[in-house]
C-alpha cells in the first residue's frame, strides 16, 4: 500500500510540474510578446525568461531532493529570515521589498513566501513555530509595506489555520488579517511600472488577445495547484497566495507576477510549486515537543 501510495504522489507530482510549466511559461511568454512589440528594453523580458528557466532547474533540484521532516520548519524559518532582511536593505521612496544581489534588486517576499507558505503548511496549525512564523512574516510585510503579499500570504495562512475552532487560532486569524489591512492602509508613494504593475493593459494595447492569454495563464495557476497538487493545507495555501496575488493588480499598482518584468516572481512560484509536488508529508510536534512526519 505505501509503494502504490507513493507512485499514486509521484504520479500526481509530476502533473502538477507539467501543467504548471506550460501555465507559466504561457503567462512569461505573453509579457515578453507584450514587451517586445512595445519596445521595452530587452534586458527586461530577457531576465524573467532566464528566471523562468533557473526556477524549472531549481524545481527540478527540490525534487530530487525530496525535502522532509525538519527540512519544513528550516524552510519556513529561512524565508522569514529572507524576508526580514529587507528592512535592513535598500529602500525606495521608504519602502523596503528588494534585496540587492550585485547590481540586480529582488523582491524578497515574491521569491520566499511560496517555499515559506508550503512549508508552513506542512507543519500544520498544531505547530506552534508555524503560527509564530506566520505572525512574524506579517508583521514584516506590513512594515515593508506590500499589501498584495501581505493578503496573499494572509489568506494561504488562513487555509491551514480555520479548519481548528480553537479560540487562539481564531485570535491569530483576526491579527493576520488586520497585519494585512495595515499594509494596504500604509503610504506607498512608488509610482507604477509600466511593464510591471501595467502589462495587462499594455498588452491590451497590443491586442486583446494578447492580454486574454495573459489574463487566462494567471487564472489557469491557482486552479493547476488546488486540483493537481498534493492536497490538503499546502495545496489551498499556496493556491490561494497565486490567486491573491494575481488578482491584486486589478485594485492597485501592484506586480503582475509572471506577466510583468521582474526575477522575483518566476523564481519564487517554481520554488512552492516544487516543494507542493514532492511531497514528503508534514510534521507536528509530539508530546515531546519534537517534530515528526504525518501526511498532509
Amino acid at each position: 500500500m505505501t509503494a502504490m501510495a507513493n507512485r499514486r504522489s509521484n504520479n500526481s507530482g509530476t502533473w502538477l510540474l507539467l501543467a504548471y510549466a506550460i501555465a507559466s511559461l504561457v503567462a512569461v511568454l505573453s509579457g515578453a510578446a507584450t514587451m517586445v512589440l512595445t519596445g521595452i528594453p530587452a534586458i527586461r523580458w530577457s531576465l524573467t525568461l532566464a528566471a523562468w528557466g533557473v526556477g524549472a532547474l531549481l524545481a527540478y533540484g527540490i525534487v530530487k531532493a525530496r525535502p522532509r521532516g525538519m527540512a519544513w520548519p528550516v524552510i519556513a524559518i529561512g524565508g522569514a529570515v529572507t524576508v526580514a532582511a529587507t528592512l535592513a536593505g535598500p529602500d525606495q521612496l521608504g519602502v523596503h521589498r528588494w534585496l540587492a544581489i550585485g547590481p540586480v534588486f529582488v523582491n524578497a517576499a515574491a521569491v520566499a513566501l511560496p517555499a515559506v507558505i508550503v512549508a508552513l503548511a506542512r507543519m500544520g496549525q498544531s505547530a506552534r513555530l508555524a503560527q509564530a512564523v506566520a505572525l512574524g512574516v506579517a508583521a514584516i510585510l506590513a512594515l515593508q509595506p506590500d499589501a498584495s503579499q501581505a493578503w496573499g500570504f494572509a489568506f494561504a495562512c488562513l487555509a491551514w489555520l480555520l479548519p481548528d475552532r480553537a479560540p487562539s487560532i481564531a485570535v491569530q486569524a483576526v491579527v493576520l488579517t488586520a497585519l494585512a489591512i495595515i499594509a494596504t492602509l500604509s503610504p506607498d508613494p512608488l509610482m507604477p511600472v509600466l511593464e510591471v504593475e501595467q502589462i495587462v493593459s499594455l498588452a491590451l494595447s497590443v491586442h486583446p488577445a494578447l492580454a486574454a492569454l495573459a489574463v487566462a495563464a494567471l487564472a489557469t495557476l491557482p486552479l493547476i495547484i488546488w486540483r493537481l497538487g498534493s492536497g490538503g493545507r499546502a495545496s489551498r495555501a499556496l493556491a490561494l497566495y497565486g490567486a491573491a496575488i494575481s488578482i491584486a493588480p486589478a485594485f492597485g499598482w501592484f506586480p503582475v507576477p509572471l506577466v510583468g518584468a521582474g526575477m522575483s516572481f518566476p523564481l519564487g512560484l517554481w520554488i512552492g510549486v516544487a516543494l507542493l509536488a514532492q511531497g514528503g508529508g508534514s510534521v507536528s510536534p509530539g508530546p515531546d515537543g519534537l517534530f515528526r512526519d504525518r501526511d498532509a
